[in-house]
């Protein structure tokens, strides 16, 4: 290391111990610890001189100045000698900055390093085992039951952080054969036809058991109102109707039904008629890999014809962790594999994707990575964005080998060769290592450290008491005890405050439905432009381009309205808080914990609002219209009319008004007081009973005090703990 950082600094190398580390290793990501190690004595002006640049440093508590960028590459450089940064991943983001900064001998040295490899998953739990241990530490020490309740309470969250994990994948991709592999034993059907047709959910469950979800009978009209602009697809459910008693399935109120694992496949199957009646399935298995709540969402094929199916898989697929998309390494990137990669890499959250080339027994390994350059220069070329690309990654199995292991038809050597174990360590290092994990376990250790220093409070406070007794300034006890008392009255002046408050908020949702009005007449000024060039250059209407107009046009709009109802509602919310925060000082921490939670679901929850599946059904319709030989005056007035209808049907005003963010905030802040109230109550009580014990000639003071001396210790080693567990 010393040689490295010679050679990037030559004479300005500073004398620095190499022993540093970070004390937070999730403080920065990947693409911050390469531009850190980017940085040397040719260009480290030019990087001092970005604000992006100090704010990595704000992070990580340091001064921007030689010094400080050599101390945090010695940090950096042993955060990846430990293993906690996977190699390939420090490389590519070094790779991308190797067109701004000269980073070769950084590249060469990491590249060249051997690290251990770490067990994320190992690692993870350790450390809820080490939070675990402190929170119950905390249980013993507590004297009040509603402290031992909440302990409880978060002790129970922790346990039930679950991860959603989406797989995908065109027909015949070798879907359900991953999954039999993965969760090692035949669960889904398996061939050359759509086998799991419906959405399928994988979990844990002490006891196997299925449960299967019939359409509504509005979901249900949606779904024939769709399929009347597919002919083939209307022929399929006029079929049906004859063939089934829909009624019997298709209910006002939705249908469930419980069934046998083993009577599965007579209702998944897209062989069997009645799965196009089934909304999504859930399967509970006691199988080891679903443990620590890993839930397996089961998508249909990307090629369903069923919108509504595809509409609800996308909703699964906004909420999963982790996305892994398989292709079949002989026939991979269809175009509809495109559409989607392309789609998820612009408009998804995650950070990370994973592609997996099934069936790769059938190819050489050097076929295998022509198949993977292949994907990776289509996907270039297609984004025009290699950042983009560099967020997926590759792994090649054979599902076919791992399950004639598991069926004892194959030896463990054909396990070993599918790249099904190789996978599951992927897997679970990248679950364990992802932005939810750390999060999780920043969040339990605050929560934890809050209930220590409440404690700490506690016991420090009674041997106030207890020495004032003693030093005969009973009045001062009494003065403090009428203090705690007169919080009452703020307290309930706060919730008058606020409830008088939200009565006042102004509705910010009036003039949504004229914004969507306009959009819908914007749409239709595009399309009639669109035509009438088609029509003066005598060509022929291109749909694919028509339908792409509609897509970025409503999309590019809606964002628009979503931005301003947001912004506009936001900035009352957080207005409203910081006034009640200044006026009552001690409500201010109550009131900004889990805040930005709060926030997160009305933005989703706003975002919700606009209905995907009448956006499809407006284009089905505007395709139809367009397919239709008619003079471009008439063609105008139909647009208008369909275009006015399906955006009216909306209703966009009456479905915001129906959030009630006004009221959703008054129960935020409600609840908060309710808990602050709560904590309020148990105090004073604590120090009317501490009063009581110490007027009481017959209790032993002196040993309630020693006692709480060895409390307070106890408690001050174990934050020392909590603020060390990293």
């Amino acid at each position: 290391m010393k040689d490295l950082l010679q050679k990037i600094w030559k004479n300005k190398l500073q004398f620095l111990d190499f022993n540093l580390n970070f004390t937070n290793k999730n403080i920065l990501d990947v693409s911050e610890l390469a531009i850190i190690l980017s940085v040397n004595q040719e260009n480290y002006e030019r990087y001092f001189l970005l604000n992006e640049f100090r704010i990595i440093f704000e992070k990580i508590h340091l001064r921007v100045d030689i010094f400080s960028v050599q101390k945090a590459q010695i940090c950096a450089i042993n955060l990846f000698k430990s293993g906690w940064i996977k190699k390939q991943e420090l490389l590519d983001a070094l790779q991308i900055l190797q067109k701004i900064s000269d980073n070769c001998e950084v590249f060469n040295f990491i590249e060249k390093m051997e690290i251990k490899v770490v067990d994320k998953k190992e690692l993870f739990l350790k450390k809820c085992d080490q939070l675990d241990i402190i929170a119950l530490e905390l249980y013993k020490l507590s004297f009040d039951e509603n402290v031992k309740i909440r302990l409880h309470k978060k002790i129970d969250k922790f346990k039930k952080l679950d991860f959603n994990i989406a797989v995908t994948g065109i027909m015949n991709s070798g879907k359900s054969s991953f999954l039999n592999a993965l969760l090692k034993k035949d669960i889904l059907g398996v061939s050359n036809i759509p086998e799991t047709a419906n959405l399928t959910l994988i979990s844990y469950g002490a006891n196997k058991e299925v449960m299967i979800y019939f359409w509504d009978k509005y979901e249900w009209q949606n779904i024939l109102k769709t399929s009347s602009f597919n002919e083939e697809l209307k022929a399929f459910f006029d079929r049906l109707v004859l063939e089934l008693d829909i009624d019997k399935y298709i209910k006002d109120e939705a249908l469930s039904q419980k069934i046998n694992l083993e009577d599965l496949k007579n209702f998944s199957s897209a062989k069997n008629n009645i799965s196009a009646l089934i909304k999504k399935i859930e399967i509970k298995s006691d199988l080891e890999f679903l443990k620590n709540n890993v839930c397996i969402v089961d998508t249909p094929g990307l090629d369903d014809v069923v919108i509504q199916r595809e509409i609800l898989t996308n909703e699964y697929l906004k909420e999963s962790d982790f996305l892994i998309h398989l292709m079949n390494a002989s026939q991979a990137l269809t175009q509809k594999d495109i559409e989607f990669l392309t789609h998820c890499l612009l408009n998804s959250r995650l950070s990370k994707f994973l592609i997996i080339l099934t069936k790769a027994d059938l190819l050489k390994k050097q076929e295998l990575d022509e198949v993977k350059n292949y994907i990776k220069k289509v996907l270039k070329e297609k984004l025009k964005d290699e950042n983009l690309v560099a967020k997926i990654d590759f792994l090649s199995v054979s599902a076919k080998m791992a399950n004639d292991f598991y069926k004892n038809l194959a030896s463990e050597e054909s396990l070993e060769k599918s790249g099904m174990k190789e996978f599951e360590n992927y897997l679970f290092n990248e679950l364990y290592s992802g932005e939810k994990s750390k999060i999780a376990l920043e969040s339990y250790k605050k929560e934890l450290l809050l209930e220590l220093d409440y404690l700490l409070k506690e016991y420090e406070l009674q041997n106030k008491f207890i020495q004032e007794k003693e030093q005969n300034l009973d009045e001062q006890n009494k003065q403090f005890l009428l203090q705690m008392q007169n919080q009452e009255k703020i307290l309930k002046e706060a919730k008058g405050e606020i409830s008088n408050s939200i009565l006042e908020l102004k509705n910010l949702e009036s003039g949504i439905d004229n914004l969507v009005l306009l959009l819908a007449k914007q749409l239709k000024d595009r399309l009639v432009d669109e035509l009438k060039y088609f029509k003066n250059k005598s060509q022929k209407v291109d749909i694919k381009r028509i339908l792409m107009i509609i897509d970025t046009t409503i999309k590019d709009g809606i964002s628009d309205i979503l931005r301003e109802v947001k912004f506009k509602n936001m900035k009352k919310i957080e207005e409203l808080k910081l006034h009640l925060s200044l006026k009552y000082d001690f409500l201010k921490e109550n009131f900004s914990d889990d805040f930005e939670n709060f926030k997160d679901k009305i933005s989703k929850d706003i975002e919700s609002i606009f209905n995907d599946e009448k956006i499809i059904l407006l284009k089905l319709e505007i395709e139809n219209i367009m397919s239709q030989n008619i003079d471009l005056f008439d063609l105008e007035i139909k647009l208008t009319q369909s275009i006015n209808t399906i955006f009216q049907n909306f209703n966009f005003e009456s479905v915001l008004q129906s959030l009630d963010i006004n009221g959703a905030f008054f129960h935020f802040l409600d609840q908060k007081l309710q808990d602050y109230e709560e904590i309020q109550k148990e105090k004073l009580k604590n120090i009317e009973d501490l009063m009581d014990k110490i007027n009481d000639k017959n209790s032993n003071i002196l040993t309630s005090f020693e006692d709480n001396l060895q409390n307070i210790a106890k408690l001050k080693q174990l934050r020392m703990d909590l603020l060390h567990a990293n």
